[in-house]
């Protein structure tokens, strides 16, 4: 593609990006990002193939490169700490409050299983879990690192919609006062 092709994709994203956070998948149609793009839905539809399609790439491509890039990195350390993964990812999500408003939005919605965007939610949390597995983390011994990173990543969602309600909170902060749950000490000195 060219760069006038990508950045006017990049901009069609955007504005799916912000009306799925506010509007929902259902609330928004092709019409009204259209209308915010100054295209047709023709022309929308040129650059995304489906309303479906932009979904997947809203999230896909948007949402989850950023956290999968951190993955991905975190693969390559040695022994990392899982309190630095949740602590990355939450640093970029600090920085992107409209995507994590349309996640947590479309997560709300996506609970219908007629929903375009369910399965991925299903599959969301264990996907990340699974991945992660394949990290060498440094944890304390007889730890279930598998339930550790489901639960953290659950819990991650939870703290993000209390941050998205409460606006001029500091997401880090808030991610903070988790940690004490997920690793507690004496057991997980010198781990987080």
């Amino acid at each position: 593609m060219a760069n006038e092709e990508v950045d006017r994709r990049a901009e069609i994203l955007n504005a799916a990006v912000e009306l799925f956070g506010t509007l929902g998948y259902y609330g928004t149609s092709l019409q009204k990002i259209a209308d915010r793009v100054g295209l047709t839905k023709a022309g929308v539809l040129h650059y995304v193939g489906s309303k479906e399609g932009l979904l997947t790439a809203a999230l896909d491509e948007v949402y989850d490169s950023e956290t999968e890039d951190i993955l991905t990195d975190m693969v390559r350390e040695p022994r990392p700490l899982i309190a630095d993964m949740w602590r990355r990812i939450v640093a970029v999500n600090a920085r992107r409050p409209l995507q994590v408003h349309m996640f947590s939005t479309l997560s709300a919605e996506a609970i219908d299983p007629n929903h375009p965007a369910h399965e991925y939610f299903a599959n969301h949390e264990l996907h990340n879990a699974d991945t992660a597995l394949n990290i060498r983390w440094q944890v304390p011994e007889g730890v279930d690192t598998r339930r550790l990173l489901n639960a953290g990543f659950a819990m991650m969602d939870g703290v993000q919609l209390r941050w998205l309600r409460t606006p001029g909170q500091d997401l880090n902060s808030m991610w903070a006062e988790c940690e004490d749950a997920l690793f507690p000490l004496p057991m997980w000195e010198g781990y987080r």
